[in-house]
């Protein structure tokens, strides 16, 4: 299944959210691994409950390529906001809503990581990135984020086998199958949705990985990823913020 079959986006239902931004997201790889729920408590606010499967909670690096993004009202421009990110973040619930909690967002566009920080409260940090495919079934990512919080991450992996859309009640689906982001900004949640056509995955074989990009967020990653895939990519939609509840503070 190619990715260009799948820029296409389901219609929004009439009356439900408005979509204020169309983007793609391509080329993602999945990393993740097992930790226990009680670890991650002092990271994320009441009232978001951590979603776990088969009893561990799950973090994700989640490295990627930007393209074609922009408000809904202009036209594609090709080039100008396509950049490569990537993500750490784990899985809550608020009731009976499941969604994405993002620890930390790195990207290499200056505009882009202001925008994200500023309309939509996402932990977001320039990084310079670097995306290229040493082989053709193979890609290597780098980023290197500076400042007064800095990371990097490196990673060179394999892609196998071919697309096929996730089962209910497997990992693969509970990892992918969320249209909810949920943030927080002075004590206050607040949650955005996105819109996709269902995520297609295949396996990777994880080549070289080297990363500090939990570490800078308080998380200690001991043991090697618990699973990895990649997935083609798609169009995309996402809403702006919509307050949720007031929301206790974080411990540091």
């Amino acid at each position: 299944m190619a990715t260009l079959q799948r820029d296409r986006v389901p219609p929004i239902d009439e009356g439900a959210w408005r979509p204020v931004l169309s983007m793609r997201w391509q080329h993602l790889l999945f990393v993740h691994w097992r930790v226990l729920p009680e670890t991650l408590r002092p990271l994320i606010p009441e009232p978001l409950q951590i979603d776990t499967y088969d009893g561990y909670a799950w973090v994700g690096f989640v490295p990627f390529m930007m393209t074609y993004v922009r408000p809904v009202w202009l036209p594609p421009i090709p080039k100008l906001f396509d950049f490569p990110e990537a993500n750490i973040r784990t899985y809550v619930r608020y009731g009976e809503q499941r969604g994405v909690w993002f620890f930390s967002l790195d990207a290499a566009h200056r505009l882009g990581v202001w925008v994200a920080r500023r309309f939509w409260r996402l932990p977001y940090y320039y990084a310079r990135m670097h995306w290229h495919k040493p082989a053709p079934d193979q890609i290597l990512f780098e980023t290197r984020r500076r400042g007064r919080v800095s990371a990097y991450a490196r990673v060179h992996y394999a892609i196998e086998g071919t697309p096929k859309e996730t089962r209910p009640d497997t990992l693969e689906h509970f990892l992918v199958e969320r249209y909810t982001l949920f943030t927080v900004y002075r004590d206050e949640l607040y949650r955005a949705e996105v819109a996709h056509i269902p995520y297609a995955i295949q396996p990777a074989q994880i080549i070289e990985l080297e990363q500090t990009l939990t570490d800078a967020v308080g998380i200690l990653i001991t043991e090697a990823p618990a699973i990895a895939f990649y997935a083609p990519g798609f169009g995309v939609l996402a809403s702006g913020l919509q307050r949720v509840s007031v929301a206790s503070p974080m411990h540091p």
